[in-house]
């Protein structure tokens, strides 16, 4: 009993003299860490009253660095992390979720024909494109069909009738990708691609085209090839929509086209091609249209019209359409920030946990419970969307890195919200961390409003811990390059500074363990 006791006390003696060696050494560390994130914010551009800054440990949640972490601010595309991790989380859904179109047939199919309708039931796929519905076609027409005599039918009633987020209904929008319009069956990201080459002379009109090319939209091309163009600006070009009083869509093109440049021989029939993107005001309608012109491209009539219903409806099947597991579809949307994406996924967790149609108050209702159910600080915050578009959002960052650090912890959904952030200055946001120590060592996810830039995500330091962090810089005057800077120096700040602790332990961690022994 006695040696037993001069040993713990021995022990005891070693870990207080580590501690007091470490917290010195932690010390110091802290001080190098907190003057490198204090200079970084220090830059006159940053509103310091509206600027939050949140650096935990990971997995202990200890608390490395923080300034102003429990203000509620503007998160921007940062919000879609909250929606990744409550729809890895959710009821029915997780990594393996896939989303269902399903198409088929009322009445009778008989001798290649279908007497009745042909149904299509959106199940709310965000990722459904023109691909998809041309091997649809070719399928269904595999299997027989050649005419359907009734109407093309969309069934929309696994969402509710609003086709944006309730906060962004009285919002003026853009005709902008970010900016769709949201649908149960949705196509494209409900968009449409205006493609574009020089003409062959300067002068001549540029040469361009739609795709899908769908009946009722039609290009107005008047827009003009230039041997050169102001500021070296390789084009000038722009689109606009407009939808006449019969329902046709009229898509204007304007600006001009730099002629080609003279090319090497054995590149010369090479033609460079700018493609812009505008968004559909009817974007089922779109779809359906687009659907119907490819099945009559593959060899099969609708003699019908295309009516959109909101009621579910019995229907035959002729094809089921999956898409791929929510896993990969969530890497996509935090890798390229698609709005769409992520207000449809919040429809989509309402309307598996409490039956179609899906809305975004349940939604959003759930995404809420999913942090308080999970322990995570919540005042002041508040949630109206899922991909941050709104300005009536209001997050903290503090709620951002404990959100990261209870995430990492998650054994059954952690790796696919991990393996959801890529890793930024490669691939994406190449230009970022170009100089820093830290280039490939960090996971994030980036937002961008007017005035506001934030970033959140985790980074290896150097000794190869990880840290969850999240920098809100709102109302800033900085610029999209300059505030990345900003941040990128606090990344390199903690990638250098937070870790070089002895055997990586935090004077916190040092007490666990001596209370551990103390308690044996």
């Amino acid at each position: 009993m006695l040696n037993a006791y001069n040993g713990i006390n021995y022990r005891r003696f070693w870990i207080a003299l580590l501690m007091l060696l470490t917290a010195s050494a932690y010390s110091q560390t802290q001080s190098d860490l907190t003057r490198a994130i204090d200079n970084a914010l220090k830059a006159s551009c940053l509103d310091h009253s509206q600027t939050g800054v949140s650096i935990m440990a990971v997995p202990s949640g200890d608390v490395v660095y923080a300034y102003q972490s429990d203000k509620p601010l503007l998160p921007a595309s940062v919000m879609k992390l909250v929606t990744t991790a409550a729809a890895l989380d959710a009821e029915n859904l997780g990594p393996n979720y896939r989303f269902k179109t399903l198409f088929g047939y009322s009445g009778n199919r008989k001798n290649g024909t279908i007497q009745g309708d042909l149904i299509i039931q959106g199940g709310g796929d965000p990722r459904l494109s023109t691909e998809h519905l041309w091997t649809i076609a070719n399928r269904i027409k595999g299997s027989g069909i050649n005419e359907v005599t009734g109407n093309l039918v969309i069934d929309t009633h696994f969402f509710d009738g609003y086709e944006r987020a309730p906060a962004e209904l009285e919002v003026e929008h853009t005709q902008r990708p970010y900016d769709a319009k949201l649908s149960a069956f949705s196509l494209n990201f409900n968009t449409l691609a205006i493609h574009v080459q020089p003409g062959n002379a300067a002068g001549d009109p540029v040469k361009a085209w739609l795709d899908p090319a769908v009946p009722h939209i039609h290009l107005r091309n008047n827009a003009k090839t230039a041997q050169k163009i102001k500021r070296g600006r390789r084009s000038s070009l722009w689109a606009h929509r407009t939808e006449t009083e019969s329902g046709q869509v009229e898509i204007e093109l304007r600006g001009l086209l730099l002629l080609r440049k003279k090319l090497l021989k054995k590149w010369s029939s090479f033609i460079p091609e700018i493609t812009i993107y505008i968004n559909i005001d009817n974007p089922t309608y779109y779809a359906a249209e687009t659907f119907r012109a490819l099945l009559l491209k593959s060899g099969i009539q609708i003699k019908g019209e295309t009516q959109i219903v909101s009621t579910p409806i019995n229907a035959n099947k002729l094809y089921e359409h999956w898409s791929d597991n929510l896993s990969l579809i969530l890497k996509d949307l935090n890798a390229y920030s698609n709005n769409l994406t992520a207000e449809q996924i919040v429809k989509t967790i309402a309307a598996e946990r409490y039956g179609s149609p899906g809305t975004h108050a349940e939604g959003i209702k759930l995404m809420a419970e999913f942090l308080r159910r999970h322990h995570i600080n919540t005042d002041g915050v508040v949630i109206v969307d899922g991909s941050g578009l709104s300005r009536k959002n209001q997050m903290t960052t503090s709620t951002i890195t404990d959100l990261l650090v209870k995430m990492y912890r998650r054994f059954d959904i952690g790796p696919d919200y991990l393996a959801s952030l890529r890793v930024i200055g490669r691939k994406v946001n190449p230009k970022r961390l170009k100089e820093s120590p830290a280039r490939g060592k960090v996971r994030g996810k980036t937002g961008t409003l007017n005035g506001v830039s934030t970033l959140a995500g985790y980074v290896a330091s150097s000794k190869g811990s990880i840290f969850a962090f999240a920098f809100f810089l709102n109302n800033n005057r900085c610029g999209y390059s300059p505030a990345d800077d900003i941040e990128d120096n606090i990344i390199t700040a903690i990638y250098t500074f937070a870790d070089q602790l002895p055997n990586s332990k935090t004077p916190s961690s040092l007490l666990k363990e001596s209370k551990q022994i103390d308690d044996n």
